[in-house]
This record gives structure tokens, C-alpha cells and sequence, in this order.
């Protein structure tokens, strides 16, 4: 597929945030496939990407790319056409390791070299250097460091997926792709929700999409007030969710707080 096909989504809020992110990624015109998502009524950050995202679905865009207005490319990486293209790329199945040896050396009947499965990819997750993205907690009680990362494709487990450096196709995961409107966890509940029917439906998440260089870390006290409304619920959602006995979306989406 070819970027043309595909659109991205910035979402911002303040001039000189856009301003910067264009310059840092060597965009002097915005071509039509690039969907600059400004946060005008100061609606939430998942609010204006579901907006973004629902743009580019009425243009035909078959995948989206969404991409945080406060990160910029790595040092020596490309232009925002390259990003886009690396994410098509790690939207391609991937190969999972499916089958896990339980003794040491591996007991009778253990494949030789048949352990991974090739899977279709629901979602295509990049991470990022430089300001790590903790909750509020974690970042007043310890000193936090940067962060490591998993870059593989995942089957079958739930995990915090990040909304900061996505891709997807739009028709195939509406509405689960949508994000929650609920600050701080919009992109995680959104997350588990979409684990539990693209796990239900043979598909994988490929954590090994582009990285970006995050270049801000929002306010610790902000995050702290938004998030301990929710934390106590947070804790066993996944659960609740994973173990739901229907698969629908309206049901599933009706755990949430």
C-alpha cells in the first residue's frame, strides 16, 4: 500500500505546537493526506483524534496513522512520508511465538523450529525516546528513568496500548478503535476493548512500529488529579473485560466506568 492511501493524524492545540512539529519534520506544504486535528473547544485529546480519524475515513483513507503533535522524528530519521510508510510496513502480518517449551531442555513432543505463527496485525504501536510516558504516581514516588520496550508482535495478552504513535485501518476496527473519552485513559481502555475482539478474531498488535522522540511531559499534578479518579477501576478492568461472556462492543463497553 502506498502512503497515498493512507492519512495522518495530528492532533494539537496550540500554534507554536504545530508550528514546531512541522519543522522538526520537514513539512513546508501539508499535503492532503496529512489531517492537522486542532483541539479547538478543548474537548480532550481522545475526543479530537476520534474527529481526526473520522476525517480521514470520509476522504477514503484506508489506514491512519495518529501521531501526537509533541513528538518529532528520531535523530537522523526521515520525513513524515518515511514514518508513514515504516507504520504501512509493520502493518503487515507478522510472525508470533505461539508455543512455549515448559521444560528445560524441551520435553518430547516440543516443535523443533514450529513455534511462532504468522498473524495479521490489527494495529501497528511505535514507541518513543527521549520524555517517557508514566502515570502520575509512578513518576512523584520513584525516580524514573527512561524507558525499555518490547518491540514484538503480541497474541493473546493485554497490555497499556499507547495513542501517542498508532496505525490502523479505520473500517475494519470501528468502534473499537474509537478512543474513551475519559482523560488519561483514553487510549488504554480503548486498548483492552480492542485487544479483547482482535484477539477474538485471529489478529495481532505489532509494538515494533516506528519510533519518535517524545519531546514533552505534561503536567505531573493535572495527571494526578485525572488519573486517581479512575486507578482504584483500572486496576481489574482488563480482567473484567478479558473475561466478559459477551463479545459485543455495547456490552463490553458498559464495564467501563
Amino acid at each position: 500500500m502506498t502512503v497515498s492511501r493512507a492519512a495522518i493524524i495530528v492532533p494539537w492545540v496550540h500554534e507554536v505546537e504545530i508550528a514546531a512539529f512541522l519543522d522538526r519534520w520537514g513539512v513546508r506544504y501539508v499535503p492532503d493526506w496529512v489531517i492537522l486535528q486542532r483541539d479547538v473547544d478543548r474537548e480532550g485529546c481522545g475526543a479530537t483524534k476520534n474527529r481526526g480519524v473520522a476525517r480521514a475515513i470520509e476522504t477514503g483513507a484506508e489506514v491512519v496513522v495518529i501521531i501526537d503533535g509533541d513528538c518529532y522524528p528520531q535523530e537522523g530519521g526521515g520525513d513524515i512520508e518515511e514514518f508513514v510508510s515504516l507504520h504501512l510496513a509493520a502493518l503487515e502480518p507478522q510472525e508470533v511465538e505461539l508455543y512455549e517449551a515448559v521444560t528445560t531442555p524441551p520435553s518430547r513432543g516440543t516443535p523443533y523450529h514450529e513455534t511462532s505463527v504468522r498473524m495479521p496485525v490489527a494495529a501497528s504501536m511505535g514507541f518513543w525516546t527521549e520524555v517517557p510516558d508514566y502515570c502520575a504516581a509512578r513518576q512523584l514516588a520513584f525516580d524514573c528513568g527512561p524507558m525499555t520496550f518490547s518491540r514484538k508482535a503480541v497474541f493473546g495478552r493485554y497490555f497499556s496500548l499507547c495513542g501517542m504513535n498508532l496505525a490502523f485501518r479505520p473500517r475494519l476496527w470501528t468502534p473499537w478503535c474509537q478512543f474513551i473519552d475519559v482523560p488519561r485513559f483514553d487510549d488504554i481502555w480503548m486498548g483492552w476493548l480492542w485487544q479483547r475482539e482482535a484477539y477474538r478474531r485471529g489478529f495481532c498488535f505489532n509494538l515494533g512500529g516506528p519510533l519518535v522522540k517524545h519531546s514533552r511531559q505534561s503536567n505531573v499534578w493535572s495527571n494526578l488529579r485525572q488519573e486517581a479518579t479512575h486507578l482504584e477501576a483500572n486496576e481489574t478492568l482488563w480482567k473484567r473485560i478479558a473475561a466478559h461472556p459477551a463479545d459485543d462492543y455495547a456490552s463490553l463497553r458498559e464495564l467501563l466506568p
